[in-house]
């Protein structure tokens, strides 16, 4: 049986201006604006599209549209390629508890329970009570994943681990391809001006592998401008510094006068994509629920 479609408006926060839209957007007569993954690219654009008070799908019965959970599924610890070793990265499930640990994957043996190494933190171990709940997150492939256990055995012995019990579901959030995450990360920016080199400070409000929106108290150039990023990322407690050469691709100022510029990277180095990648599953695995 096919299921009625409906649509509901769009909410304005769900469209930002360099970023691929997930899903397609009409008018009220549904006629098609704008396929799915097209991208606005000036302010002006974005400003167009929104005085058609447009729509997008949604289907019957309550449900959320696909592209609000695009790639949310529920899958058995055992059927991920999981391999010894493998960072996980764990927070209590207690009210306030913000500090989250990297442990290393022992082992599992399915329905009885998961070994991890015990977290540290300034060196030393941390003392974790039996009966202890965590949310425990981690990525493989394209994929980042959540559960909750909580922790049957704490043991010094033959080493330090923790026996976690075995999760009934894991759940999992399929990576897309150019997946942006929400980011406040410090930059320094360089740019080219005639002969000279000028420099100047930024914040990355969001970043994915194939770019980012890079905001600015000043204008740093006009689309199609080049300008190189200088930035720093934490993966795992590891810090990566990388400069990293984009074009602006859309350029637009916001209410409180900041500029917003919407930056392609290119020509990233193996090592470069690979550390960006990381983060972006880093960042989905942490808000992952």
């Amino acid at each position: 049986m096919t299921k009625k479609i409906s649509y509901v408006p769009v909410d304005t926060s769900d469209i930002e201006v360099g970023t691929p839209l997930a899903w397609a957007v009409y008018d009220s007569k549904r006629n098609l604006l704008l396929q799915a993954g097209g991208v606005l690219e000036t302010q002006a654009q974005l400003d167009a599209l929104l005085e058609k008070k447009p729509y997008r799908e949604q289907r019957d019965a309550g449900e959320r549209e696909v592209a609000e959970q695009p790639a949310e599924r529920i899958v058995p610890l055992d059927e991920i390629k999981l391999s010894i070793g493998d960072p996980f990265q764990i927070q209590a499930q207690i009210e306030q508890a913000e500090s989250r640990y990297y442990v290393k994957l022992i082992g599992y043996l399915k329905g009885k329970g998961v070994l991890v190494t015990v977290p540290e933190a300034d060196g030393r171990l941390c003392f974790v009570r039996e009966g202890q709940a965590f949310v425990v997150r981690f990525f493989a492939g394209r994929n980042a994943y959540a559960f909750t256990a909580n922790v049957l055995k704490s043991s010094n012995i033959p080493f330090p681990h923790l026996h976690l019990s075995y999760p009934s579901q894991v759940r999992g959030l399929v990576v897309r391809a150019g997946e942006r995450v929400p980011a406040r990360i410090i930059c320094a920016i360089a740019m080219q001006d005639d002969t000279r080199t000028i420099t100047a400070t930024g914040l990355l409000t969001n970043i994915s592998v194939s770019g980012a929106m890079l905001s600015s108290t000043r204008k740093l150039g006009d689309k199609g401008d080049l300008v190189s990023v200088k930035f720093r990322v934490e993966i795992r407690e590891i810090e990566f510094l990388t400069a990293i050469d984009a074009t602006i691709r859309s350029v637009f100022r916001d209410e409180s006068g900041e500029f917003l510029h919407g930056i392609q990277f290119a020509g990233l180095p193996d090592d470069v994509a690979i550390a960006l990648t990381a983060f972006v599953y880093q960042k989905l695995a942490e808000s992952s629920r």
